[in-house]
Order: structure tokens, then sequence, then C-alpha cells
């Protein structure tokens, strides 16, 4: 079973997945930030060998994460597809037709670069941002000039090294709860991290693998 770890940040209490997700049981919103679906496909038709499977088991775990909670609503935090389209839409737009009593919303992201009829098309709702009570949702803080926090946003796709005994290292993903942001980690399986070097006072890291949280400091 997918690990859950709970989490209060700016007084609102969520639920984080170790299937990358955040989930706010007040409104039944799942957040999912970074999903790049489409990304292999995009890089096989240059000649990059990546792994085919690992699409399926994106959408596998997506599926897994919309039934772990009681889910009404749905934000893609940017970044929902790595590029132009491909076969892969079609597979996402498939996808989210078999939840037809979820809505979507897509807060657009430097990725997001389809017409907005395709999204349209696929039942995406599509903004600059999304309010839940006091947070701001939004994909890169640093384009938020408008808004004030505090935030939760993606695109950094953060990572934490864990240091063991010795000179033993692991780099897992994670989230971040600074005091104005919480980051989400990447949802797509073929992001990579970047590592969170110096934690600040009162700066909260939960690292994660598949069946467990990590909670740091």
């Amino acid at each position: 079973m997918p690990a859950i770890a709970d989490i209060v940040f700016q007084g609102e209490r969520f639920q984080c997945s170790s299937l990358r997700t955040l989930y706010h049981p007040l409104t039944g919103t799942l957040v999912v930030s970074d999903c790049h679906f489409g990304k292999t496909t995009h890089f096989r038709k240059n000649a990059l060998p990546l792994p085919e499977m690992a699409t399926n088991k994106d959408f596998d775990r997506l599926a897994l994460a919309l039934n772990q909670f009681a889910v009404k609503h749905v934000v893609f935090l940017g970044d929902l597809f790595h590029s132009h389209e491909n076969r892969e839409w079609q597979m996402l737009s498939d996808f989210l037709y078999s939840y037809p009593y979820l809505t979507f919303t897509l807060v657009k992201g430097n990725h997001d670069i389809l017409p907005l009829e395709a999204y349209k098309r696929a039942g995406i709702t599509i903004t600059a941002a999304v309010k839940i009570n006091n947070l701001h949702l939004v994909h890169d803080v640093d384009e938020t000039e408008a808004l004030s926090g505090p935030f939760i946003s993606g695109h950094i796709h953060p990572g934490y090294r864990i240091k063991g005994l010795g000179k033993q290292q692991l780099s897992l993903p994670c989230f971040f709860a600074g005091n104005n942001n919480l980051i989400m980690p990447a949802f797509g399986s073929l992001t990579g991290l970047a590592l969170i070097d110096k934690l600040s006072a009162g700066d909260r890291v939960y690292c994660f693998t598949e069946k467990q949280f990590y909670p740091l400091p």
C-alpha cells in the first residue's frame, strides 16, 4: 500500500502520498504536479531510448491516487504534458474521460503549450492559479508577482539527500514545506530531482520511498 503522511501547512491539513500527490480532505482536492505526460514519446522520436513502460506506470499510479482518497477535484499543478501533442495526449484524454464524476483543472506551467481547445476537448479547465482558502496553488512561485503567498507550487522537482553511516547516501523525492511555500514533488517518472542543499529554520522535508515517509528534520 502507498504510504501517507499528514502535514499541516498554513493551518490547512493535507495528506501527502508516496504516489507523489497531495490531498486536501476538506475540499476533496487532489493536487498532482509536473506529470510531463508525452515525454517518453517526445524523446523516443528524437532517438533517445527512454523506456516506453514508464508512461503506463505513471497512468497506473495516477489511477491508484484517484482511488486512494475521496477525490472530487483534481488540480494538475503545471507541466501536465511535456511538449507538442503526440499519441500520449490521446492516452491521457481517454484516461480522464474514464472519470466523468471528477473535475480537472490545469494550472498552466511552462511546458503547457497545447492549444486551449485541446485541453477543453479533454475536459480540462486551464487557469493561472487555484485557491484553497488562503493558499494559492501555482506552478512556479517566481512567475507569480501579482499574487502574495502562501503558495503550493511545483516546477522545481525537489529531492533531498539522506546520509547514513560512513559515506552512504540516498537521494529521494520529497515534499518541501518552507515558511511560505509548500513545493510538490514531480509526479512524472522521468523528471529527475533538484536536490535541496540547505534547510532554513522551520523548513520541513518529507522524503519518501514507495512504502515509507522519512520526515526531516
